[in-house]
């Protein structure tokens, strides 16, 4: 698709990719310090509220899939008007909203929006830069990635402070009309989008459900045992579903994405080794807060600042990671970003109770490096793979792997450390509980991001441009 026209304007394109990706990641940060207030003015209980975030979560994990493969048959233009139109929509809703119930039917209209920009943000960068730029320009996108969960919390605290909590939803529809305004302004310049290719509705609902079943049985397993009809029900209907998607992927005439993409080597160690890095890292993180709060007795706001950490050093790491792969390829630096985060994991089992500050800035120091010097190289060997017909379904794969890698994350090292906090309830002492019980949950994200090591070492390596 790229002409001389497309690249020349390549800066624009970004533009309008990188507000949809800077929005779809700081509505899903700064809402998260609202939910106390959300539960107190709209009378709902910890449950409920709950859903704000589930809810979102789960409409990006079910249609991202989906809307990169519809991309392929709409072309770009439509795909971003259709994302900022039902963006802007959901957020007056959630800023309107009078119930909790309300407020969840907003979040799910704005996911589905978020779902577009996510699904084909790394597709458009692909494919309106030049090749020996790709690396910087999915750099870019990174950064934004992580500037939206940076700024989230602390602009989340301050809309707070100044207005209601509506606020955090208003500020959304300014920035989506700008960005619906340079849709309409830029888009033109891009040569009409010709495809004969259809959208297979039964492969997009299987994958859709399947997904969607999975991911909510896990978050159910803290709370019900593995016996729960409501927990086994979900898995068993996940695991049809998902059948039924590889069977209909088998046939190429009924296919969403074709089984044959992931017989490309390249393509799919990248999507292993990101899996494998996400689930690692996104379970981790998720335990930091508790170790700070419980072990530690910091105040929310003081761990607020500890959590910036690795959002900063990916937003500086990742544009540079970007540049570096487009001169030396990418199987040294995925490999040397997560050998740097499983180092950074391990320091974390070395915590103590009386571990000082300066230790655990330390330790979020490096896992941000590994993270931003892992995750451009990665993204740019992964899109690489694949020829322009292929890359708006392969963004969507990619950005649904990611989701799926840091929700399992989050599920599987909260429901080990759960099992674990049970087995070492003799101990008596809350924090001594803590400790005994994390750190098994670490060792686990260390050997998956060791089984990540073996698949950015064995992947294909394109010759620096």
């Amino acid at each position: 698709m790229p002409t001389n026209l497309v690249e020349a304007n390549r800066y624009k394109f970004f533009t309008v990719g990188a507000i949809g990706t800077f929005m779809a990641t700081l509505d899903g940060s700064i809402v998260s310090v609202a939910l106390p207030t959300i539960t107190e003015k709209l009378h709902c209980g910890i449950d409920t509220v709950a859903w704000v975030v589930l809810a979102y979560s789960l409409t990006l994990i079910a249609l991202m899939m989906v809307f990169g493969a519809w991309t392929d048959h709409k072309g770009y233009a439509f795909a971003y008007k259709f994302g900022y139109i039902l963006f802007l929509s959901g957020s007056i809703i959630c800023a309107l909203s009078w119930s909790i119930y309300m407020l969840i039917l907003g979040r799910i209209i704005q996911a589905t929006g978020s779902a577009m920009f996510a699904s084909i943000g790394a597709g458009m960068i692909t494919s309106v830069f030049p090749q020996n730029e790709r690396g910087k320009g999915l750099g870019m996108i990174v950064m934004m990635v992580a500037a939206g969960f940076m700024v989230g919390p602390p602009l989340g605290g301050f809309l707070l402070s100044a207005w209601s909590w509506p606020s955090i939803f208003v500020v959304n529809i300014p920035i989506s009309l700008f960005g619906l305004w340079l849709v309409f302004k830029y888009f033109g310049l891009l040569p009409p989008h010709e495809s004969d290719r259809k959208v297979r509705l039964p492969g997009a609902i299987a994958i859709s459900f399947g997904l969607v079943t999975g991911i909510l049985g896990l978050s159910l397993f803290n709370d019900y045992s593995i016996t729960d009809p409501r927990v086994w029900g979900l898995f068993v209907v996940s695991a049809i579903a998902l059948t039924a998607f590889f069977t209909i992927e088998s046939n190429p005439d009924r296919a969403l994405i074709g089984l044959h993409v992931f017989k490309n080597r390249q393509f799919a160690t990248s999507i292993i080794a990101q899996m494998a890095h996400f689930i690692a890292f996104s379970g981790v993180f998720v335990l930091i807060p508790f170790y700070l709060q419980r072990v530690r007795g910091l105040e929310p706001k003081q761990v607020g600042f500890y959590l910036i950490i690795i959002p900063i050093l990916m937003f500086i790491f990742s544009p540079l990671a970007g540049r570096l792969s487009d001169r030396y390829g990418y199987r040294l630096l995925t490999t040397v970003g997560m050998l740097i985060t499983g180092f950074g994991l391990f320091m974390i089992s070395g915590l103590q109770l009386t571990s000082p500050g300066g230790s655990v800035i330390g330790i979020l120091i490096v896992i941000g490096v590994g993270v931003g010097l892992f995750s451009t190289p990665n993204s740019s060997a992964l899109m690489g793979s694949v020829g322009e017909s292929q890359r708006a379904i392969a963004s969507g794969i990619m950005a649904t792997n990611r989701n799926i890698g840091m929700s399992v994350g989050v599920g599987l090292s909260t429901g080990l450390f759960s099992f674990y906090e049970k087995s070492n309830s003799a101990l008596v002492d809350p924090k001594l509980i803590f400790m005994a019980s994390y750190r098994p949950v670490i060792w686990v994200a260390v050997a998956l991001v060791s089984v990540g090591v073996v698949f950015c070492l064995i992947r294909g390596n394109r010759s620096p441009v």
